[in-house]
Parts: structure tokens; C-alpha cells; sequence
């Protein structure tokens, strides 16, 4: 997975649907096999990097292997599919923190919160409460 500084080719589409991105330069995406970092790639830790090949193999590989275009439109346009997306990336990266970068529950426990604060916040459109986020995210 290559990371370049700069914003992935359905930028407007994206803010069409979410305009407050335009402001947040710290949201990165993922677009096929590279990971877009508007606001420069010095924030992606390692298990961003595992949220964001998840979103990869879903884009290359997964949903009827339609590529990163067809996602995105899809994506952009059910909340359903893009709350089933996001959990499957957010336990990826949970999970990945929790076996490989930390075993202190306590920072463990503060990445938990934290991806679960973004999982239900509006960055995807409310889609369900933090606490829910939590519980889905552990599963």
C-alpha cells in the first residue's frame, strides 16, 4: 500500500456527502491500493495502516471485486454498507493495536473509545452510538 500526500480522485464526491472533511486535513482515505493523506502522511500509525488495508482489500478484492470506484459510489450513497465497511476496518485496527503495538489495557482502552468516537460521529453520518460503536467494535 503506497501513501501520497494529497486527496483521492472522488474528493468531491466525498464532499458532496461529507463537506465538514473539507476543514478535517487529518481524515485520510483510501482509494484502490493507496492510502490519501490530505494533511501529509506524518499521522498514519501502523494500525491506521491495518484500517486502511482493510478498506483496500474490500475495494481490490471484496464486494464483488468491483474496485475502488464502484465502492465508493456505493459507499457514499448506503449508510448501511458504509457502517458494515468502517466496523470491519475499525476491528482490524483494534485489533491489531491490541495484539501487536500496546499491551497496556489502559491505552488499549483509549484507542477503543477513540475509534469508537469516530465510528458513530458524524465523519460517517451519525450512524450509531458510541457505546453501540464500542460493543461492535469488541465483537
Amino acid at each position: 500500500m503506497k501513501v501520497v500526500t494529497g486527496t483521492p480522485p472522488n474528493y468531491k464526491e466525498i464532499l458532496k456527502v461529507f463537506p465538514q472533511l473539507e476543514k478535517d486535513k487529518r481524515v485520510v482515505f483510501c482509494y484502490g491500493d493507496t492510502i490519501y493523506a490530505p494533511g501529509g502522511a506524518r499521522g498514519i500509525t501502523p494500525d491506521l495502516e491495518a484500517h486502511e488495508a482493510v478498506h483496500m482489500r474490500q475495494q481490490v478484492y471484496g464486494w464483488l471485486g468491483t474496485g475502488p470506484k464502484r465502492w465508493w459510489k456505493k459507499y457514499l450513497k448506503d449508510p448501511k454498507f458504509r457502517l458494515e465497511q468502517e466496523l470491519e476496518a475499525y476491528r482490524a485496527q483494534y485489533q491489531f493495536y491490541k495484539e501487536v503495538v500496546s499491551d497496556d489495557r489502559n491505552k488499549v482502552n483509549a484507542l477503543l473509545l477513540k475509534i469508537a468516537g469516530h465510528l458513530s460521529g458524524p465523519i460517517y453520518g451519525n450512524l450509531i452510538s458510541t457505546s453501540e460503536a464500542v460493543k461492535l467494535i469488541k465483537k
